[in-house]
């Protein structure tokens, strides 16, 4: 697995966000969701307009659920690495 960013702050026109973890070359952010926040459909929404955003900067944005990370890891973990090498791929 690749080092990943924490936390990077990236601002698109007037907006500030914060990327849970960046893959800087490939331009991909994961985002580790918890059911708390993310089971609303209010912040799903959110989710979507702000996924949609950093889409037109070029920023892919993949969702975890906390519960698929914690009861599903290798299959994340091989996600993960198939997307980053589609997206690597793609950059050349």
């Amino acid at each position: 697995m690749p080092a990943f960013r924490r936390q990077v702050r990236v601002r698109v026109g007037r907006r500030t966000m914060y990327l849970d973890l960046f893959a800087e070359r490939e331009r991909v952010n994961i985002e580790l969701d918890g059911a708390t926040t993310h089971g609303d459909p209010r912040q799903r929404e959110i989710d979507l307009r702000r996924d949609a955003l950093l889409a037109t900067v070029g920023i892919l944005v993949v969702r975890f659920t906390h519960r698929r990370l914690v009861h599903d890891t290798d299959e994340v973990r091989r996600e993960t690495l198939a997307i980053l090498a589609h997206r690597a791929a793609a950059i050349g």
